[in-house]
């Protein structure tokens, strides 16, 4: 049987290996950090362009730092050599307000220890492919992706304007009046649970009936950290139209969220903000996002009680 337990972080090349699958892509020309409980658990990971300001890199540090009560951080630089002044700029001024573990920049395939005083091999640099990890092999066995670029994530709660055209064209073709009942949902739930790909007259289906909040509800309250279901909400926040777009996004977010992966939830969440930036639902997904409170802390009873109501839009 095949060991899926979770790999400790004990050495830089695990640390290292694990912030592609925390960011979900692999970075480049970026300052990432790391924040750590005493425990030694990493509570979050941040991401900034390697050329903002330096004083805008480190409050955006110490302001999540704060907020997560890190014991530490580590700061990794990923860009060229000629840039490691400006990662040691950084960690050095964050060090005043928060301790800093490690300072390592990432460059042409190795990793450089930039503390001063350190006498690791590290300093002249130690090959590194995040790709040859323990971690990215028990993320593999996970389902969890780790994209090139930034973009590429971004690109996931994208619009597609073909698709969106194609799905509207088959919602205009239902009725307009339909009594959508927990049953539809769990039709076309089954459907993607088989990794099967909702058609253009499924997906209009699935678009109209999460207008109605018991049903979108249940849909939220089915929705884990399943490869299958992420899947299912990404795809459709990117092809139904616009109006419909809020409530797959916010559960696209929702299961992104369960599963880790905060870049995306983040990603998606905006999305749904975009389309609808009332949408209640978001509020509870956002704040579960940011905080990383589970919801059971969040709401007194988990699942949240149906509305009474069959709210267009909540």
């Amino acid at each position: 049987m095949t060991n899926t337990s979770k790999p400790q972080l004990r050495s830089p090349h695990d640390v290292l290996g694990t912030v592609p699958y925390l960011l979900g892509y692999h970075p480049s020309d970026s300052i990432v950090t790391l924040y750590v409980a005493s425990s030694g658990r990493v509570l979050a990971c941040t991401n900034v362009a390697l050329h903002v300001p330096t004083s805008d890199a480190v409050d955006k540090i110490r302001d999540v730092a704060s907020r997560t009560d890190a014991e530490l951080v580590f700061i990794v630089g990923y860009g060229p050599l000629t840039e490691a002044c400006a990662v040691t700029a950084v960690a050095d001024q964050v060090d005043r307000h928060v301790p800093v573990g490690v300072t390592w920049l990432v460059s042409a395939g190795y990793y450089h220890c930039l503390v001063r005083g350190c006498d690791c091999g590290a300093l002249g640099g130690i090959p590194f492919d995040p790709r040859a990890t323990e971690v990215a092999a028990y993320a593999t066995v996970r389902g969890e992706v780790a994209l090139p670029f930034r973009d590429d994530l971004l690109a996931l709660v994208e619009p597609d304007p073909a698709a969106q055209a194609a799905v509207d064209e088959a919602i205009q073709r239902r009725p307009s009046r339909h009594s959508w009942t927990a049953a539809d949902l769990n039709e076309l739930l089954e459907r993607a649970m088989l990794d099967q790909r909702l058609t253009d007259d499924e997906a209009a289906r699935m678009a109209m009936l999460l207008q109605h909040i018991p049903l979108r509800d249940a849909a939220w309250e089915a929705t884990s950290r399943e490869m299958w279901q992420r899947n299912l909400w990404l795809d459709l926040t990117r092809r139904l139209p616009e109006r419909y777009v809020p409530a797959p996004a916010a559960l696209a977010a929702w299961c992104a969220w369960m599963r880790g992966e905060n870049p995306l939830a983040l990603a998606a969440a905006r999305r749904a903000g975009r389309a609808n930036p009332s949408y209640s639902m978001l509020q509870l997904v956002v704040t579960s996002i940011l905080s990383k409170i589970p919801p059971t802390q969040l709401v007194p009873v988990w699942p949240m009680p149906r509305e009474p109501h069959d709210a267009d839009q909540a």
